[in-house]
C-alpha cells in the first residue's frame, strides 16, 4: 500500500518540466498541515488579555511579566515563544500607562498611581531581561553592534585658539578694531622656563593698511624675529546661505558675507600669556533674553528665553568695537556669548585671579560634550576673558541636582554648593532617595575634584552660600526643611551655617531660623568672624558667629533691618571691615544714613553696615532707580565699590527706557552716595534680565578689540576621565564575554584616564576583548570589540543609580562581529541571534517629555519582540524544496516524467 501523497511526486516534477509553468501546489503543502508556531499575543486571533485589561491588574499589584499568563496553542512549541509573550504583554502594559499618562483627563491622583506602577514595572522588566535565559535568541536591554565606541570624549591638547569673528566682509578691508592705538604684549615661557617677551604695536605698521592679512603678517615678523614657534593665521568664517520657504520648496535669497577671526598656531612647548599697558574693571554679566510670556496668558508655560554671558569695558576711555553679528549692542560692550540652550539657569559667577570667569549653571541635558545621568545637574564652566570657554565640569548627580554657591580660593581651589535627589557619592545614597540633600564640592585649580560631602536630614535641605577662610575652612550657608544631625528645628525651612576642613572634614553645624520659611541670602568670612544674611518673613536679617573656638561656634550678634517693602536681597560681600547687603526694597531699611535717597516705589540699594553688626555712625544704605521698578538681582564687590546688577522697568536719570524690561549694571561708592560707571541694556524682544554678576579688575583693555584673553592661553585641559565627563568615582557598568556567563564589573575611580580605564576593562574580562583608545576630531574616546570572530561581549549598565554608561557616551547591548551570507547579515561566530530593545532603563512618567519618550522607546522595543517572533516563525516553518527550482527541464526529464505519470495513474487507478 503506498502511503504517501502522489501530488508531491507529481508536483515536483511537473515544476522542473515547466519553468514558472502551470499553477503547482507547494511541496510543502501535503507537509505542513499542522500549525507550526503559537499564535502571538498582538495577532488578531489571539485570546490573551488585551492592554486595558492589563493595566487594570498592575494598578492593584499584579506582576508585569508572567510567563505563566503567556499560555501556547501549539504543544510542545518551545519555551522562548512563552518568554517573549511575556516579555510583550509587560511593554504593552507599560505603554497603556504611558498612554494614559499622556491623556487630557487624567487627574494628580491618578496619574501619581500610574507613575508608581510605572517605575515598579520597569525594574520588573529590567530585571526579567537581566535574568532571563533564551534557547534559540539573546536579548538585551540596549542594542546589538558590532562595536561600542564613547560618544563622549576626553579633550586632546590641542595647541590653538581662534577667536570670535573680528571682521565681517572683504578680506581686503580695513579692520575698525585695529585702528587706532592697539599696544599689547604676549610673554612666551618655554619648557625649559626661558621667558621671551614680544611686544607690539601697531603704529608700527606705518601706513600699511591694517587688513587682517596685513596685521597677521606684521605678527608672525615679531615672533619671528623674537625666536619662537608660535604663529598667527587668519581664520575665515564662511558665510552660510540665507533661505526662505516659497510654494513648499526651499529657496536660496542670499549668501551672508564672510567672517574673519585671528587664529594662534601654538606649540606644545611654549606657553602664551598676553597683556596690554593699560586697563580697567570689567564687567561680566549674565542674563535671561527672550520674551517670558509669548501668549501673554501668564497659566501657560510658553517663555521662549535662554542665557547669555556678555561683558562690558568700565574704563573712561572704552573703545569696545561692536562685532560681526552683535545684537543689542550698546556703548562698551565687548561681547554677548549665548549660552548652551541646555543651560536652564546660571546661580553664580566669580572671577579668578588670571582673569577668567567661573560659572555655575543648571543644566538639562548634553552641555559642552557632557552627558548627563539624570534629569538635570550642576555644571561648574570656566570661561576666559575673551568669552572663550575653556571647560565645563558637570557634578555627576544621577537623578537631579541644582547649584547655588560657587566661591574661588586665593590658591585658586573652587568650591560649589546646591542640592542633589538620587545617589552622587559613593557609599551614600541620601536619607530619603525622594528627598534633596545638601552637597558641597570642591576642586583644584585645574579643575579636578578633590572632595565632594553630602549631608542630608529626613526631609529637604539645600546648601546655598559658600565663604573661604583665610586658613582653608569652608564656610557654608544653607536651609532645612527639618532638624539637623544634633540640631532642632524651628519649623518650615531654617537656616543652617556649616564648617568644612580643607580635606573635607565636617567640623560644625549650627540650624537657627523662625517658624516661617527662611531664604538663605550669603555669607561672609571675617577672620573669626562668620556673618550670615537672610531674608525672614520679608525682613532683612544678618547673624554673626564667633569661630574662635573653631569647634564650637556662638551666635554672638543678630541685627534686624526691617522690611524690604516687597522687594528682596540679591547677595552679601566683605569690604574691609564692613558688611555690604545689596538687593530692593520698597521701603526704608533701618541701616543707618541715607546717602542717596530713593525715588520712591521699589528701589535697588547698596548698605554698609559695621561687621559687628551694632549699630554705627558709619552705617550708611545708597539707593539707585528711577520712575519705574528697579530691583537688583545680584551685586559683588570689587576695588572698594559695589556693583549691582539687575532689572528697571523705567527711566533711571538720563538712561532712558529702551524695551519692556531693560537690564542695568551700576558702580556704587555707599559712603558717598555717588554713582560711578552706569549701563543700561536689553536683550530679545525687548527682555533682558541680569542673574549674576562678577568684575575682573584688569579685564579691560586693548585685548577685547582682538578677541584675545588676558592671562595665559590654555592649549589642554585634565585627562580624568571624572573631569571630562559626568562619571564620578565609584560609577560603574559591567561586561559578560559569554552567554549567561559572570559579567565582570568595571568600577570609575577618581584617577582613571581613558588608558588606564582601557587597561582596567582588559584585565576584568580576562583580555577577552579588544579596547582601543581611538582620536575622534579634538577628542580621545574608548572603543571595545570582541577580540576576534569568534567571540561576542555584552555591556550592562552599573546598579544603585551609580550607572557609568551614560556619562561615558555608551550603550547597553551586545558587541558582536557579523558577516553576509545569502544576502543576509548573521553572527560571524554562528551563535544564536542578538535582538537589541534600545530601551533606556530609565524610562519614566514624571513629565510630558518623559511621557512621549517613553512611549517612543516601548513601541520600538515591542516592535524589536515581534521582530524576534517573527525569526523564530521562519525558522520553524518547512521550507517549499521547490522555491528555487528554476529554468526549462531537458527532453531526456520531459520523457521520464511522462513515464512516471503514466506508472502513478495506473498505481491510482487512473488507466
Amino acid at each position: 500500500m503506498i502511503t504517501f501523497d502522489s501530488n508531491l511526486l507529481l508536483s515536483y516534477y511537473q515544476a522542473r518540466s515547466s519553468a514558472g509553468g502551470s499553477s503547482v501546489a507547494s511541496a510543502s503543502s501535503g507537509l505542513a498541515t499542522k500549525k507550526a508556531v503559537p499564535t502571538a499575543p498582538w495577532s488578531s486571533l489571539s485570546k490573551a488579555p488585551q492592554a486595558d485589561e492589563l493595566m487594570k491588574s498592575v494598578l492593584v499589584g499584579r506582576k508585569f511579566v508572567d510567563e505563566n499568563a503567556a499560555k501556547l496553542d501549539v504543544k510542545g512549541a518551545s519555551d522562548d515563544y512563552k518568554k517573549l509573550f511575556a516579555m510583550h504583554q509587560a511593554l504593552s502594559t507599560l505603554e497603556a500607562l504611558a498612554k494614559r499618562a499622556d491623556a487630557d483627563d487624567v487627574s494628580a491622583a491618578e496619574l501619581k498611581r500610574l507613575q508608581s506602577a510605572f517605575t515598579r514595572g520597569m525594574a520588573e522588566v529590567s530585571d526579567y531581561i537581566d535574568t532571563t535565559k533564551f534557547d534559540t535568541l539573546r536579548l538585551t536591554h540596549g542594542d546589538a553592534t558590532e562595536r561600542a565606541k564613547m560618544s563622549v570624549g576626553v579633550p586632546k591638547t590641542k595647541a590653538a585658539y581662534i577667536t570670535a569673528p573680528l571682521h565681517s566682509g572683504l578680506s581686503s578691508e580695513e579692520v575698525e578694531a585695529f585702528q587706532g592705538p592697539v599696544v599689547f604684549n604676549l610673554s612666551v615661557k618655554k619648557l625649559n622656563n626661558t621667558t621671551t617677551d614680544v611686544s607690539f604695536d601697531l603704529s608700527e605698521m606705518g601706513a600699511t593698511p591694517r587688513t587682517m592679512g596685513n596685521v597677521v603678517k606684521y605678527m608672525n615678523d615679531k615672533l619671528a624675529a623674537a625666536g619662537v614657534f608660535t604663529r598667527m593665521a587668519v581664520e575665515r568664517i564662511p558665510g552660510e546661505e540665507k533661505t526662505t520657504t516659497v510654494n513648499g520648496k526651499e529657496v536660496v535669497l542670499a549668501k551672508a558675507v564672510d567672517q574673519f577671526a585671528l587664529k594662534i598656531q601654538g606649540d606644545t612647548t611654549e606657553k602664551l600669556t598676553f597683556s596690554a599697558t593699560t586697563s580697567a574693571p570689567a564687567v561680566y554679566v549674565t542674563q535671561t533674553v527672550g520674551d517670558p510670556d509669548p501668549d501673554g496668558k501668564a497659566t501657560t508655560d510658553d517663555a521662549v528665553q535662554h542665557e547669555q554671558l556678555i561683558k562690558l569695558e568700565t574704563g573712561a576711555a572704552s573703545d569696545a568695537v561692536r562685532r560681526p553679528g552683535d545684537v543689542n549692542w550698546v556703548e562698551g560692550r565687548v561681547f554677548a556669548v549665548d549660552l548652551p540652550e541646555e543651560v536652564s539657569a546660571v546661580r553664580k559667577t566669580v572671577t579668578g585671579a588670571d582673569g577668567s570667569v567661573y560659572m555655575l549653571a543648571d543644566v538639562t541635558g548634553t552641555v559642552d560634550g557632557q552627558t548627563i545621568k539624570g534629569q538635570g545637574d550642576v555644571a561648574l564652566m570656566k570661561f576666559d576673558s575673551a568669552g572663550k570657554l575653556v571647560y565645563t565640569r558637570t557634578l555627576g548627580a544621577a537623578n537631579e541636582a541644582d547649584g547655588f554657591g560657587l566661591a574661588v580660593a586665593a590658591d585658586g581651589k573652587i568650591a560649589i554648593s546646591g542640592s542633589v535627589t538620587g545617589a552622587l557619592i559613593r557609599g551614600d545614597d541620601g536619607v530619603d532617595a525622594a528627598k534633596s540633600d545638601s552637597f558641597v564640592t570642591v576642586f583644584d585649580a585645574a579643575g579636578q575634584e578633590l572632595w565632594t560631602k553630602r549631608q542630608g536630614s529626613r526631609d529637604e535641605d539645600e546648601a546655598t552660600s559658600l565663604a573661604w577662610g583665610a586658613d582653608g575652612t569652608l564656610y557654608v550657608a544653607g536651609r532645612t526643611k527639618s532638624a539637623l544631625s544634633g540640631q532642632s528645628s524651628s519649623g518650615g525651612w531654617d537656616g543652617y551655617l556649616r564648617s568644612y576642613s580643607e580635606s573635607g572634614n565636617l567640623i560644625t553645624t549650627n540650624q537657627f531660623g523662625t517658624t516661617s520659611d527662611d531664604k538663605m541670602v550669603g555669607v561672609v568670612v571675617d577672620g573669626t568672624n562668620v556673618v550670615v544674611a537672610t531674608q525672614e518673613g520679608g525682613n532683612a536679617k544678618l547673624r554673626r558667629f564667633d569661630f574662635t573656638t573653631p569647634g564650637a561656634p556662638t551666635l554672638a550678634a543678630t541685627r534686624d533691618l526691617g522690611s524690604l517693602g516687597g522687594g528682596a536681597l540679591a547677595g552679601v560681600a566683605l569690604d574691609g571691615g564692613d558688611i555690604v547687603l545689596a538687593g530692593s526694597s520698597g521701603g526704608a531699611l533701618s541701616v543707618g544714613t541715607t546717602t542717596r535717597a530713593s525715588s520712591g516705589g521699589v528701589d535697588a540699594f547698596a548698605a554698609k553696615i559695621s561687621s559687628s553688626l551694632a549699630p554705627s555712625g558709619s552705617d550708611a544704605i545708597a539707593y539707585y532707580g528711577g520712575t519705574g521698578e528697579d530691583r537688583a538681582t545680584a551685586m559683588t564687590i570689587s576695588g572698594g565699590k559695589v556693583w549691582i546688577a539687575g532689572t528697571s522697568k523705567g527711566d533711571i536719570g538720563a538712561q532712558t527706557k529702551i524695551g519692556e524690561v531693560d537690564g542695568f549694571v551700576a558702580e556704587l561708592d555707599v559712603a558717598a552716595g555717588t554713582v560711578g560707571y552706569s549701563q543700561r541694556f536689553s536683550g530679545e524682544e525687548g527682555f533682558a534680565a541680569p542673574t549674576t554678576i562678577a568684575v575682573g579688575q584688569t579685564g579691560s583693555s586693548v585685548l577685547d578689540r582682538l578677541g584675545l584673553p588676558e592671562g595665559a592661553i590654555a592649549y589642554s585641559d585634565s585627562q580624568r576621565i571624572t573631569a571630562a565627563t559626568a562619571a564620578r568615582d565609584g560609577d560603574t557598568f559591567q561586561i559578560r564575554t559569554r552567554s549567561g556567563g559572570r559579567a565582570a564589573t568595571i568600577t570609575i575611580e577618581e584617577k582613571d584616564t581613558l588608558d588606564t580605564l582601557a587597561a582596567k576593562i582588559r584585565r576584568a574580562t580576562g583580555y577577552a576583548i579588544r579596547v582601543d583608545v581611538v582620536s575622534d576630531s579634538d577628542t580621545r574616546k574608548l572603543q571595545i570589540k570582541p577580540i576576534n570572530d569568534r567571540y561576542s561581549l555584552e555591556i550592562l549598565g552599573g546598579t544603585g543609580g551609580r550607572d557609568a554608561l551614560e556619562a561615558l557616551g555608551l550603550q547597553e547591548g551586545f558587541v558582536r562581529s557579523t558577516k553576509v551570507e545569502d544576502d543576509v547579515i548573521v553572527p560571524a561566530d554562528g551563535g544564536t541571534p542578538m535582538y537589541g530593545l534600545k530601551m533606556d532603563r530609565g524610562l519614566n512618567l514624571n513629565t510630558e517629555t518623559d511621557v512621549k519618550h517613553a512611549l517612543d522607546e516601548l513601541s520600538l522595543a515591542m516592535s524589536t519582540i515581534r521582530s524576534a517572533y517573527r525569526a523564530m516563525q521562519a525558522e520553524a516553518t518547512p521550507k517549499d524544496p521547490l522555491a528555487n527550482v528554476k529554468g526549462t527541464a531537458p527532453a531526456y526529464l520531459t520523457a521520464q516524467i511522462a513515464n512516471y505519470q503514466a506508472g502513478l495513474d495506473r498505481l491510482l487507478g487512473g488507466g
